[in-house]
This record gives structure tokens, sequence and C-alpha cells, in this order.
């Protein structure tokens, strides 16, 4: 059995009792060709995501497990406004911190296949003016990120695209997906995972 590393926000991991995050799912998806770990916790801005990957890896190594693959990402909470102020990570710095994650992931896990996944569509309508994420931002950040990942020669998965096929519906609120919403994800990380592995 392979051993597939799942690095992401809320998206992935969930948010409390509104969303179940897609990560559950791709677990139960894969359950007949890999092992899924990841944190067990929101790996939130990229800043963050470079500090706990000292933790996460640790974790691994003490249980002796190798990593085969990795589905990373980083985006919703570096383009997120509080009380309407720039973005918590400005665009270039997010790109010198996803360059740094990537060496790191590489330092850590040389063996492991890593693939970067674009952050998803919100919806706009619905968010507040003290805690807000537009499209425009994502769409600018994810076309950063793409630049960076074609540099590196990291495969992308394009989960924004898959996003913005998701009705309004199968969102639980403006940035996170109900059930089903979860489970279209799922789908989309299972089968480019499936594909790179």
């Amino acid at each position: 059995m392979k051993n597939v590393f799942l690095i992401g926000d809320s998206i992935r991991f969930g948010a409390g009792n509104v969303s179940p995050g897609y990560g559950i799912y791709v677990k139960e998806m894969l359950k007949d060709v890999a092992n899924v770990y990841a944190p067990s916790e929101n790996c939130r801005f990229a800043e963050y995501t470079l500090r706990a990957l000292f933790d996460w890896h640790l974790r691994l190594k003490k249980e002796n497990i190798k990593i085969d693959l990795i589905h990373w990402n980083n985006g919703l909470w570096d383009v997120l406004r509080l009380h309407g102020d720039e973005p918590l990570t400005p665009c270039d710095v997010y790109v010198y911190y996803l360059r740094r994650i990537h060496a790191m992931l590489k330092k850590l896990f040389p063996e492991a296949k890593i693939i970067f996944a674009l952050s998803t569509s919100i919806i706009e309508a619905k968010a507040s003016a003290d805690f807000c994420r537009f499209n425009a931002d994502i769409e600018q950040y994810n076309e950063a990120a793409k630049a960076l990942m074609e540099e590196l020669g990291v495969p992308v998965n394009d989960l924004y695209s898959v996003s913005k096929g998701i009705d309004d519906s199968l969102h639980c609120d403006f940035v996170h997906y109900g059930k089903e919403g979860s489970e279209i994800l799922a789908r989309a990380v299972t089968k480019k995972i499936l594909e790179e592995l």
C-alpha cells in the first residue's frame, strides 16, 4: 500500500459541525490503494504550514511512515481580508512561502511526489464585510501559485475550476461545502492522486 499525505485548510479538514471536508472521503475512496494521512488540524495559511511541517513530519517519522505522495494546498487563509484590510498574506509573500514549503517538503519527504491544489472559489454575496474573501484575489493567488509550480515541475490540481461547477446549494456557508460538495471535491482529489501515484 502506498502512503498519501493530505495538507490543506478547512476545505480538506472540515469546519466544525457544518462541513466534513474532503479529506475523510478521499481516505475512503483510496482505501484499497493507499493509506491516507493528514494533520489533525486546519493547515491554515502558508506561513503556518511551513512552521507546522516540523511537527507533522515528526509524528510520521515516529510511526515510521514513509510518504509516497503529498497533496498540498494553502491559499484561502492567505487571501482572507479582516475588517476591510488587505489580504492576510500579500501575493508575493504567499509565493515566497509556497517556494519554501516546497523546498521543505522535498527535504523532509525526498521520495514523495508532490501535487499542489488550487484554492476553491467562494460565494461573495454571503461574505461578511469584516471577514471576507474575493474570488478575484483567489484567482490572482492561484495564477501566481500555478506559475511557481510550473517552474518547480509540480503537478497542479485545479480545484478552483471544480469548485466553480458546484452548485451554491451544496455549500454550507460562503466558503465551505456540505457532504455532497465535499464528495465532489474528494473525487477530484482522488482522481489526481491516482494519476500521479
